[in-house]
């Protein structure tokens, strides 16, 4: 909870400081999959963002935003020896909320412009499930401890203008847990919304 608030803290700073290229933005993005292993096995997923952002100069924005993936699947069979089971409704929330920069690739006066979004985050993830054994008939419950971590962000994304004051946005979201290790943990999101110029 410390980080979450000093990673908010720092970012309430700089919104509070004088620019001379200052200008608020806020935006929402979110997208929606279902992918089907076999007719009767599936895994739903949807994810949510919102935040604000601030121009620091022309085309360079800081941003904080907060993330919500949450995924769904309806069945995970397994075997291992002689144990063997199955999980049923493995229920995944994962919560990230970062702070960043935000680059513009083309020009200002651009109607399409591509952008790079470059941040640190603090992750936390919550999973759920039902157990069943083999040849049991009963389920059982179980809720694993919450995992946190610290994460490196990384978006790439283009917004359409369709006014001076709003646009369409697209983007490709990626952020990575234990990135000092050889063989960091990297999940990928894409998300589609808009982004509102104050």
């Amino acid at each position: 909870m410390g980080k979450r608030v000093a990673v908010f803290l720092l970012f309430g700073a700089f919104l509070a400081s004088p620019s001379a290229e200052a200008g608020l933005e806020l935006f929402g993005k979110g997208s929606f999959s279902k992918s089907y292993f076999s007719e009767d096995s599936y895994i739903l997923s949807v994810s949510g963002s919102g935040g604000a952002a601030i121009t620091l100069f022309t085309g360079i924005r800081l941003e904080g935003r907060y993330t919500n993936s949450t995924s769904l699947q309806n069945v995970l069979s397994f075997s291992s020896g002689a144990f063997s089971g199955r999980l049923n409704d493995v229920l995944t929330q994962t919560a990230i909320y970062s702070v960043g920069v935000d680059f513009d690739l083309l020009g200002k006066q651009s109607t399409f412009q591509p952008f790079l979004y470059v941040g640190v985050g603090y992750v936390k993830t919550d999973r759920s499930y039902y157990f069943l054994d083999e040849g049991s008939a009963t389920s059982y419950y179980i809720q694993e401890p919450t995992q946190t971590a610290i994460s490196g962000n990384l978006g790439l994304g283009f917004r359409l203008y369709l006014a001076n004051s709003i646009a369409l946005e697209a983007e490709a979201f990626a952020y990575g847990m234990n990135i000092h290790l050889p063989r960091p943990l990297v999940n990928l999101l894409g998300s589609v919304g808009i982004r509102l110029f104050i």
